[in-house]
């Protein structure tokens, strides 16, 4: 493999990467630890270092490789084995995160650190419209709480993983949380004002509503990292009718005064929480096709095991040439045998019948026992010949043999 001292991956590196990742089989465009863990572990690093270099790699945390993924983490293990690094960098360098996750990674440092590195003003002047409230609100989100708010959006996103603001009226009505607390927190993490919001807005927009059931004050500010995120959403608004502001829409709604934990009622009523089966959308999935450049994985994977079941095809068919040509040597040289042998016999027969006295089987008598002696030598020379001929042609079959095992075996 060529050098890896520069600060990019080069194509040459990428289609290396590809050639591992394909031939590990990955399911849907995805590789589980499962099957990533020979090739992981071929680099004879320790496995709390492969471990760490999983979790940089894993940008979204999903639990799986995807093909950008793996060639990060590819990159770190090369880079370590050859010296670069001395152990498995703390954070994931700046050029070696893909582009199409760089607002994930952004996002995922901000949740990680906590509210650290949020910026908040407090306001002492508005802090008492709301008494029994609390300040203490945290970014982080609890892997049951994740859980959760994931559930939420895959009930209600649309086809093209979008949530709009009425598609989320009926757990509102679950909530003790006021109507203008709903619609500051939708407000605050879609700066763009966009009518429909993706995945890690509306996992932000669900944990500031749970927070503030809890009685905990809706934020003033998100931090810097996750406002970068959000203010780059571009989503089209499929409904140009729809002008109306989140206060507006959610007075149509109804709300109760039922406080419990986040959306328990209303995750009820999908089966999901108690324990119960996990809710499935009806609609169509369209996460393989979402991104064009998988359409090619997959394509080239396709390609790939057409290629092999020709050549398995060819060699089957050479193997089936050779061996009828095989047999076809061996008939021709059994008959010609045969017929030596069967003259040989014949010979002999009529050598028995001088000696006694007999008439041969053309009826004749006066033969010279000499000369017949003598052509039933030359016959016995010539079945010696074919004899040692046929020896050679069997040591040759046999190393032909030899040689087709060898190159199957390699």
């Amino acid at each position: 493999m060529a050098s890896l001292s520069s600060n990019k991956l080069e194509e040459w590196e990428i289609a290396k990467y590809w050639e591992i990742f394909s031939g590990l089989d990955p399911l849907n465009g995805l590789l589980s630890g499962d099957r990533a863990a020979a090739v992981l572990k071929n680099s004879q690093l320790a496995d709390d270092q492969l471990e760490r270099i999983w979790d940089l790699a894993d940008v979204d945390s999903d639990g799986n490789l995807d093909f950008e993924e793996f060639c990060v983490a590819m990159r770190i293990i090369f880079d370590l084995i050859n010296g670069r690094y001395k152990s498995v960098p703390s954070s994931l360098p700046d050029w070696l995160v893909p582009s199409s996750k760089v607002h994930l990674l952004a996002a995922n440092r901000a949740v990680k650190t906590g509210s650290s590195g949020f910026e908040r003003v407090d306001d002492d002047d508005d802090l008492d419209d709301q008494p029994g409230l609390t300040n203490d609100f945290d970014w982080y989100m609890s892997p049951q709480d994740r859980r959760n708010y994931e559930a939420v959006y895959n009930a209600n996103t649309d086809r093209h993983g979008q949530i709009s603001f009425e598609s989320l009226s009926e757990l509102y009505g679950t909530l003790n949380v006021p109507e203008t607390d709903i619609a500051s927190a939708w407000n605050l993490i879609n700066p763009r004002s966009d009518r429909t919001i993706g995945k890690d807005q509306c996992l932000a927009f669900l944990h500031i509503l749970n927070n503030r059931d809890k009685g905990v004050r809706v934020p003033r500010n998100v931090p810097p990292s996750l406002r970068a995120t959000f203010e780059k959403s571009t989503e089209i608004d499929y409904d140009v009718s729809n002008t109306s502001s989140p206060s507006q829409r959610l007075a149509s709604t109804s709300t109760t005064s039922k406080k419990s934990a986040f959306a328990d009622s209303y995750l009820d009523r999908l089966g999901i929480s108690g324990g119960r089966s996990p809710y499935s959308s009806s609609g169509t999935d369209f996460s393989a096709t979402k991104d064009t450049d998988w359409e090619e994985v997959r394509l080239r994977r396709q390609l790939t095991e057409l290629e092999s079941q020709y050549e398995k095809a060819q060699a089957a068919a050479e193997r089936r040439k050779n061996e009828a040509k095989r047999n076809a040597d061996n008939s021709k040289i059994g008959l010609v045998r045969t017929q030596l042998e069967q003259l040989y016999d014949y010979k002999r027969r009529q050598l028995r019948k001088l000696r006694a006295g007999e008439s041969l089987d053309d009826g004749s008598s006066g033969v010279d026992l000499t000369s017949m002696k003598q052509e039933i030598e030359v016959l016995k020379q010539q079945v010696d010949m074919l004899e040692d001929y046929c020896n050679r042609k069997q040591t040759e079959l046999n190393q032909l043999y030899s040689e087709i095992e060898r190159e199957k075996s390699s």
